[in-house]
């Protein structure tokens, strides 16, 4: 089980709607990885430190994604420990409320009821309280990448693509580009190097380091930055646990902004455990 909390990363979007008077501001989205599969949940589990195995843990759980709709179907709510509660909520048809009592006469439920939603409650007391702020405290946030959305034409079909670019990265090209900081400090030109590969993995994952045409990249995989006294980059780096790697670009003399990424292999956490 991994010993290091792991980071939930945070990208960037800018607003290009004009006339809005956030046109232009980055606004922060969830950088969210690869949803986990109940399988993957329940090897995690057992990888927490459960007493009993992969097979136990998983059957309880398909047990509980049949009994639990069950149960809220019947207009029961269903609390799961501090994690909170799962209830049913009604909405409405258009222009199908009831008006008055009258019209409430051998009326069918199915005439004015569009749907039924199972709605989540996460847990609000002082001690287990996993509602907005306080469950940010439980969190490591790291910022990772300005995410865009463009359309491009493939194959004469007009599709969306999402760009993603370490925001270490374009902060030191703004810096080339305007003759230094905002803060009036030396100019950064070494941009950051950019770290790939896949997370969360399974067995294990390779990763690349790519730096600035002419740099020495530098890195470490035990969370601290690096120096110039690091591991030196020459070629793919091969993992088997959750590591989160860092990494820097040296050219003549100058060093760029700290690039970070944490790859996760699936079963293990060292975040905030909502389980007992």
């Amino acid at each position: 089980m991994a010993s290091q909390k792991i980071a939930m990363g945070i990208n960037l979007r800018q607003n290009k709607i004009e006339g809005s008077s956030a046109y232009g501001k980055y606004y922060p989205e969830v950088d969210q990885q690869k949803t986990l599969s109940l399988r993957g949940f329940a090897q995690h589990m057992t990888d927490h430190g459960s007493i009993y195995g992969r097979a136990i843990v998983e059957g309880v759980l398909m047990q509980i994604t049949e009994c639990l709709p069950e149960l809220v179907a019947q207009g029961v709510p269903v609390q799961l420990g501090s994690l909170g509660t799962f209830y049913p909520t009604a909405e409405v048809k258009k222009d199908a409320a009831v008006p008055n009592i009258a019209a409430m006469d051998g009326l069918n439920p199915n005439d004015v009821v569009k749907a039924i939603h199972i709605r989540f409650l996460p847990d609000s007391t002082k001690l287990d309280n996993l509602c907005g702020p306080a469950f940010k405290d439980h969190c490591t946030l790291e910022f990772r990448n300005i995410i865009a959305t463009q359309k491009v034409v493939i194959n004469g079909k007009e599709k969306s693509v999402t760009t993603l670019k370490p925001i270490a990265t374009a902060v030191a090209e703004w810096k080339a580009q305007n003759g230094g900081s905002s803060t009036g400090s030396e100019t950064e030109s070494v941009m950051a190097p950019e770290i790939s590969g896949t997370s969360p993995f399974t067995d294990t994952t390779q990763v690349t380091i790519q730096g600035p045409q002419g740099a020495e990249v530098r890195y470490t995989t035990d969370g601290s930055d690096p120096s110039a006294e690091s591991a030196l980059y020459s070629e793919a780096i091969t993992l088997n646990a959750t590591t989160t790697i860092k990494a820097i670009a040296i050219l003549d003399g100058e060093t760029s902004e700290v690039a970070s990424k944490t790859f996760t292999k699936s079963g293990e956490s060292g975040g905030f455990d909502l389980g007992n």
